[in-house]
């Protein structure tokens, strides 16, 4: 953090190198898109540089640089929708996933449709959720952060996370059972 501080660019790269891929990942589950997401990351570590000097220490460094990212990505989430092409739908350019899909081997269509069928019925349901539930669920989705650091991304109690993430699973078993995915 010193080195940064003093404009080390080697430890400025290590930072960026350790935690990118766990900041676009936030950006990519709250935007949908993957370059959006790059965007927002992108923009977070600019910040996160500009205001190294008045990082106080006060939650850890990763929960502080997920801070950002999460509400650079809420922020982008909502202009987009303001936004007359996504009002109408004409401005989404792929599928919907939680996550960019590894590379694999050729699936047959039929399978890769209902695949997608399926993702998007499951983003759909997670979009239905009140902003609070799905905060939380995309936090806790990327599989790395503890409740603690959830609470501290979100700057509530640990209690409320678990009884938020409670709460968007019962959500979610509804409406996947209301339609028939689970």
């Amino acid at each position: 953090m010193r080195r940064i501080v003093e404009g080390s660019a080697t430890a400025f790269r290590a930072l960026v190198t350790e935690y990118y891929p766990l900041a676009y990942s936030l950006a990519y589950r709250v935007v949908g898109d993957a370059g959006e997401a790059e965007e927002v990351a992108q923009d977070a570590f600019l910040r996160v540089h500009a205001a190294m000097p008045s990082f106080r220490g006060e939650a850890s460094l990763k929960t502080w640089i997920l801070r950002i990212v999460h509400r650079l990505s809420l922020n982008r989430r909502r202009d987009r929708s303001r936004t007359a092409w996504h009002r109408l739908g004409l401005a989404h350019s792929g599928d919907v996933d939680l996550v960019p899909p590894p590379p694999s081997r050729e699936p047959d269509p039929e399978t890769e449709l209902i695949s997608r069928q399926t993702r998007e019925q499951v983003m759909e349901a997670v979009d239905g959720l009140s902003a609070p539930l799905r905060d939380v669920v995309m936090l806790s989705s990327m599989g790395e952060l503890t409740y603690e650091e959830i609470a501290r991304v979100l700057g509530v109690p640990m209690g409320t996370v678990s009884s938020r993430l409670h709460a968007a699973r019962r959500q979610l078993a509804d409406e996947l059972g209301r339609r028939e995915l689970i």
